[in-house]
């Protein structure tokens, strides 16, 4: 008996060693170390970019003024080019009407701002919110600026005036004995308004929808005189229908195949202390379009001003290049609208003031 409980303590012994020996079971589901997950971080693949889905159809660029005059002959080219550089079409067309070319620019406005839809511009609609009070001031846009050219004055070559002398005289015997047509609105309006304003030569105004329809009215003895870009008018001067008599500036300018063409101030010094007022031409799109698809517009943009065919045709067009967007091209246009709107308030020709839209004095 006392040999049977010796062998059962003694089993008892060893199996309790065995079991002390052995190691613990794992739990079903461990932890990975720290060091384990960030390696797992290191290793995953970094999120792919998102990728811009523009264009993918035709691109509309609306163009506010009539055909002929720099904001369209500018935006056929532009868009041309960088119709090459995106891939897409890029469909131009003239819608005008309004006063500052407003229909065009309104109808752009208020189609979807999701770069489908460009407006063609050039400085004139600036005047927009003064002249119509549509509100859309240039903060509103985000610009694209190709370029500018001089304003002239022209006769036609058969006009009984020869000089801006006899047209001062005429002006002076005979208030708006002589007539002056150019786009309704803006800069030419502006440069026109200054000889009644400031000179004491008012002109007969006589308002067209674009530079290119003004001009045609002067070839056409429709009007004495009209007042554009020299870039606008090159064509009629060089084939000897119009005659340049005065740029609309403090200094004398060197037309091509033409000559020296004298500054307005010689004439009339006090139009000295409102110029210049500058052209320049391009596009625009809402300002909160995508930052992404500005950023690809712009992109074309400075391939298409940097190429040689844009170049050519700028020098063709008798134009400074300014190649300008983003940030540049904001303060040339606030610049430019600030000095625009405000010339023409002071001179009573616009129907609301500019500081009901925030525009500043120059």
């Amino acid at each position: 008996m006392k040999k049977a409980i010796a062998i059962v303590l003694l089993l008892a012994m060893v199996l309790s060693t065995v079991a002390c020996a052995a190691p613990a079971a794992e739990p079903a589901e461990v932890a990975a170390p720290v060091e384990t997950k960030a390696v797992v971080e290191e290793t995953a693949a970094p999120e792919e970019p998102a990728v811009l889905e523009y264009p993918v159809r035709p691109i509309q660029n609306v163009i506010p003024f009539g055909a002929g005059g720099g904001t369209d002959v500018w935006n056929r080219a532009l868009m041309a080019a960088m119709g090459e550089i995106m891939g897409q079409t890029i469909v131009s067309a003239n819608m005008t009407g309004g006063s500052a070319g407003s229909i065009g620019i309104d109808y752009a406005w208020k189609s979807n701002h999701d770069g489908y839809t460009l407006a063609g511009t050039s400085e004139t609609p600036l005047t927009i919110p003064v002249q119509t009070g549509l509100p859309q001031t240039s903060k509103d846009w985000s610009y694209f600026i190709a370029a500018g050219s001089p304003g002239v004055l022209c006769v036609n070559k058969n006009s009984q005036y020869k000089s801006m002398d006899e047209i001062l005289a005429a002006l002076t015997a005979n208030p708006e004995s002589v007539s002056i047509a150019g786009t309704t609105g803006g800069l030419w309006f502006a440069l026109a308004k200054l000889f009644e304003s400031y000179g004491d030569v008012p002109f007969k105004w006589l308002p067209y929808d674009g530079s290119g329809p003004a001009i045609k009215g002067a070839v056409s003895n429709e009007a004495d005189c009209v007042v554009a870009s020299a870039g606008e008018v090159k064509d009629f001067v060089r084939a000897g229908d119009l005659i340049p008599l005065v740029v609309m500036s403090t200094e004398d300018w060197e037309f091509p195949e033409f000559g020296n063409v004298e500054a307005v101030t010689k004439k009339v010094p006090a139009l000295g202390a409102y110029l210049p007022l500058i052209q320049f031409l391009g596009f625009k799109v809402p300002a909160d379009t995508d930052p992404a698809i500005i950023a690809y517009l712009q992109d074309a943009f400075k391939q298409a001003m940097d190429s040689d065919a844009i170049k050519t045709f700028a020098g063709e067009q008798l134009c400074v290049m300014y190649n300008l967007t983003g940030a540049e091209a904001s303060q040339m246009a606030a610049a430019v609208e600030s000095k625009l709107c405000w010339v023409l308030y002071d001179m009573g020709q616009t129907k609301f003031s500019p500081e009901e839209f925030g525009i500043p004095k120059p």
